[in-house]
């Protein structure tokens, strides 16, 4: 996957001028359909961010909170809390000043000896430092913050015994490193980011390795969610319209916005199996998230994760997203398709000589 120097905001801008130009709807603010509350710890974390912070909330000329500009979710942060860290919800200073350094030299301070052995970009020569990417602590010792414990609640029987999505695995070496070996005898067994065919964008937003960035526009009926990684797009309607019919699925599901107060609270539903997240139920799936904006340069996003066929009940994470200098470099994904040949490929190998080692001769 690579970084080429076409600026991406190009697409979205096209994308946003097509929805400004559209017919105007009356943002509806509708009390129906199924709204997930907001737990009790994101409620306290938003309103201490708020207080914290001081100042007005910016907002567009139609008075909701301005969401617009250019932001990362980048974090060290698990998660799921450590089991070093139980019963605690936050780092002490020094804990969080280690976490970081840690996490800066396991990210971004090396070069690789044997790139062979380390297949992965080294960051340093690619420039994908905290300092281009707005890297800012984060105190937590979890992203998940309900339940209390910081942990994904159980998985159901049901979830347990589920295969794994078609087109939705991580290619895992034959010698079995990872857990096990996935077949490949069509590109699609491979997996839909191995194969390019869709790399990111949530929902949820959680941060990775790199490539952290989400490009923010709206106005009175849309808003559009630009991923850094893999440069897609989520056009999110706020016009109350309903969602589509059950019978239509997206890669990024189908999103229906509304606001709350302050905060823009985003729906989404009508998965597709291929990209569903962690493996749920696209049927049952639904994801609710949340943006607020709590200073100047940081939004509050949270996300709710309800899926009853798949988890014992409904779990909460809070991602801080930070501003930062726009625009992103078009992100290119083109090495992958090199992969889908030499993986198929290795698979074939791999398989014949599994039959010379069964015959008991040698080749």
């Amino acid at each position: 996957m690579t970084n080429h120097p076409a600026f991406s905001s190009r697409a979205v801008k096209i994308v946003f001028v097509t929805l400004l130009c559209a017919p105007a709807f009356v943002a509806a603010q509708s009390s129906g359909g199924a709204r997930n509350a907001v737990t009790k710890t994101a409620k306290k974390d938003t309103k201490s961010a708020a207080s914290t912070k001081g100042g007005t909330t910016p907002r567009t000329p139609d008075g909701q909170p301005d969401l617009h500009g250019y932001w990362t979710s980048e974090s060290f942060t698990p998660l799921e809390r450590p089991a070093k860290y139980a019963g605690r919800e936050f780092l002490t200073d020094e804990e969080a000043e280690a976490a970081q350094k840690a996490g800066l030299q396991r990210a971004y301070d090396r070069t690789y000896d044997d790139p062979a052995e380390e297949p992965v970009y080294d960051s340093t020569t690619f420039g994908l430092t905290p300092a281009l990417e707005g890297f800012s602590p984060n105190k937590r010792t979890s992203l998940i913050v309900d339940p209390p414990d910081g942990r994904m609640p159980p998985r159901t029987p049901e979830a347990m015994a589920r295969p794994r999505a078609i087109g939705d695995r991580d290619y895992i070496e034959p010698d079995g490193h990872g857990g096990g070996i996935v077949h490949a005898d069509t590109p699609r067994d491979i997996g839909v980011r191995t194969t390019c065919v869709s790399m990111s964008g949530g929902p949820p937003i959680l941060p990775g390795a790199y490539n952290n960035g989400l490009h923010i526009l709206q106005n009175p009926n849309y808003l559009v969610l630009q991923a850094e990684y893999g440069s897609e797009l989520r056009t999110i309607p706020l016009d109350g319209r309903p969602h589509a019919s059950a019978n239509i699925h997206q890669w990024h599901g189908d999103g229906r916005g509304h606001w709350e107060g302050d905060t823009l609270v985003v729906e989404t539903t009508n998965f597709r199996p291929e990209a569903t997240f962690r493996n749920a139920n696209p049927k049952t799936l639904k994801i609710t998230e949340r943006f607020k904006r709590v200073a100047a340069d940081q939004i509050e996003y949270s996300f709710t994760i309800d899926d009853p066929s798949t988890w014992t009940k409904p779990w909460t994470a809070i991602v801080p997203l930070h501003a930062i200098k726009g625009p992103f470099f078009e992100y290119a994904c083109s090495e992958s398709n090199m992969d889908v040949v030499n993986i198929m490929a290795g698979a074939r190998a791999t398989e014949r000589a599994a039959e010379v080692k069964a015959k008991g001769t040698s080749k």
